[in-house]
């Protein structure tokens, strides 16, 4: 007869060590992200700080250096220093909520204005996305041939819109309708800046 009880204490004891495997490797994956957006938003709020004037080469008093570039901002035709794009900008949205805002402007058919790249010549970098609205997109990394495609299409006059999102394998996809054609875009990091 005790032969009768082990079984049933040991399927107990083998769902219970189970079930606080599957809660240590939630935990593990709630911190790992939780990690991960700290880092993303300390990484795009030093991309998007406003930067102070950089100050001139530390010199001996009454001897100037000349063989020292001028790292000073040279200023415009009517003598004002030209602002860094990222200065006065709203904050970016938290992550958890740009899929909501981005289904807005595919409801919303919110139609694409300008497109700004900071891919040099290739994959990598970053691709910024303005609407009609004032909100801003960025896609990290930039994909060079869906943004040649969206700038060809905005220099023709065509309407481009963001036609859908969704977020798989930890990455995202963005489809949008440039006129008649689509085209497709893969990102590892979606930002939204909401209009001011």
């Amino acid at each position: 007869m005790p032969n009768v009880y082990i079984v049933p204490v040991l399927l107990t004891a083998a769902c219970a060590v189970a079930v606080t495997t599957v809660v240590r490797r939630l935990a593990r994956r709630r911190r790992a992200r939780a990690g991960a957006e700290v880092w993303d938003q300390a990484f795009v709020d030093h991309l998007f700080r406003s930067r102070e004037p950089e100050r001139p080469p530390l010199t001996v008093p009454g001897h100037a250096r000349d063989d020292l570039p001028d790292d000073r901002p040279e200023p415009d035709e009517d003598g004002a220093r030209r602002p860094h794009p990222s200065e006065n900008l709203t904050p970016l949205l938290p992550t958890h909520l740009t899929a909501g805002y981005l289904t807005g402007l595919v409801a919303g058919g919110t139609p694409v204005t300008r497109v700004r790249t900071g891919s040099p010549a290739g994959a990598g970098g970053l691709d910024v996305l303005d609407f009609a609205d004032g909100s801003s997109l960025v896609v990290m990394p930039g994909d060079p041939e869906a943004t040649t495609l969206i700038e060809i299409a905005l220099s023709l006059g065509r309407p481009v819109r963001l036609l859908g999102t969704s977020e798989i394998g930890g990455g995202w996809t963005l489809t949008f309708g440039l006129d008649e054609d689509t085209t497709y875009a893969l990102a590892d990091r979606l930002y939204v800046r909401p209009p001011a």
